[in-house]
């Protein structure tokens, strides 16, 4: 097995690097790689999630023909909203992923006859490199839960003032009525 290096190209328009493995720099068979990012070199494009220490992969790379199999391993800290209150909450990512590539060419090819479940489950590269960026975002994102609590008891904020009820006893009016029920109430109540 090879360990294969990753690529940097610098994009200035952004200040970011791009990790790239080109497959012409691959050997035949299975190729090693990994990567630990540097604070604020991944950019998320989820206003939730924000990364609190740079995120490692490592993983392995197979070639067959114009397929890639790619298996790895993703590993973050990462902090998002309690889905209640708002406040942030640690969550560690550590999550082993696998996903398959084909190029446009090849997927193509398996439409004009019929696709299996297999084929459905794969992702299209072009054929000469591949961003490790998207897959390691991607797989981050994967990750995360839907639904984030700071606690099982957690109280939420007061629709009415905005407070922390978690924080401090709320005293607003939280019970409004829809205005076009304020006459039955009324004839409820003998009004």
């Amino acid at each position: 097995m090879a360990f294969c290096a990753l690529a940097v190209e610098k994009s200035y328009s952004h200040q970011v690097a791009v990790m790239r493995i080109e497959l012409a720099d691959l050997e035949e068979g299975r190729n090693e790689f990994a990567h630990e990012y540097a604070p604020g070199e991944l950019v998320f494009d989820d206003s939730r999630v924000a990364l609190m220490e740079a995120p490692s992969v490592s993983g392995a790379i197979q070639v067959s023909g114009k397929r890639l199999l790619v298996t790895g391993r993703v590993r973050a800290s990462a902090q998002l909203e309690c889905d209640r209150c708002l406040r942030p909450v640690p969550y560690p990512v550590d999550s082993r992923f696998q996903v398959k590539y084909v190029t446009p060419e090849e997927y193509e090819a398996q439409q004009a006859v019929e696709l299996s479940e297999d084929d459905l489950e794969s992702s299209i590269f072009d054929g000469e490199s591949l961003l490790v960026d998207d897959l390691v975002a991607e797989e981050l994102l994967l990750a995360l839960p839907d639904h984030v609590l700071c606690g099982e008891n957690c109280k939420g904020i007061c629709a009415v003032c905005g407070g922390d009820k978690n924080a401090v006893e709320c005293t607003c009016e939280t019970q409004q009525i829809d205005p076009r029920w304020e006459e039955l109430k009324r004839l409820v109540n003998g009004k």
